[in-house]
């Protein structure tokens, strides 16, 4: 089911993008595990295609603070995820009716750090540009229209639009960041006119 998000159907990108977001384990993706990727679809200003998955691994080296950031049970996490190799297959399944589409994200450099881990065909499945809403705001900060004040964190972001957030599931940080993404594209539109 479409999940709505009002946009003027004019500035609405019409190429679909993928929104991604991941929880981990740590900041380091060859010492700490993915442990979950959410992906959401923006067309035409409409969220769809919601999909949480849950990346199961033989041992899980993670550090206490990823785990109160993301409130992560790593046995619960364990009894409901899949194996790497599914988890990357889903994903491929997910993009292939949308084609080579770009992706989209919040500091997104971290996230493809651990999806190039997970999936070396990363850039053969989606296409290699990406958009990055931490990277866009700056810039809107840097052109005078979004205030400084603000700051670029994807939680400042939500607050300052109005985008509902509950931050650390990766799939509700993925859906609050096309929102997010939605908004600084009115900004800029207007910014532009």
């Amino acid at each position: 089911m479409p999940i709505l998000w009002g946009m003027p159907a004019q500035s609405a990108p019409v190429q679909p993008i993928v929104f991604l977001d991941t929880e981990t384990g740590g900041t380091d993706p060859a010492v700490f595990p993915l442990l979950t990727v959410g992906l959401v679809t923006l067309t035409e200003g409409v969220l769809s295609r919601p999909l949480h998955l849950k990346v199961r691994h033989d041992t899980y080296t993670v550090r206490a603070e990823a785990l109160a950031v993301t409130g992560i049970d790593l046995v619960a996490h364990h009894a409901d995820a899949l194996p790497p190799d599914a988890v990357a297959q889903a994903i491929r399944e997910y993009a292939a009716p949308l084609g080579r589409v770009m992706l989209g994200g919040h500091n997104f450099s971290f996230d493809l750090g651990f999806m190039r881990r997970l999936m070396p065909d990363l850039y053969g499945v989606f296409r290699r540009g990406y958009a990055d809403t931490k990277l866009s705001a700056q810039f809107l900060i840097h052109a005078g229209l979004l205030p400084r004040s603000v700051g670029t964190p994807l939680e400042q972001l939500a607050k300052h639009f109005g985008v509902e957030y509950g931050a650390h599931d990766a799939l509700e940080d993925a859906q609050a960041t096309a929102k997010v993404y939605v908004k600084l594209m009115e900004l800029a539109r207007a910014g532009a006119g």
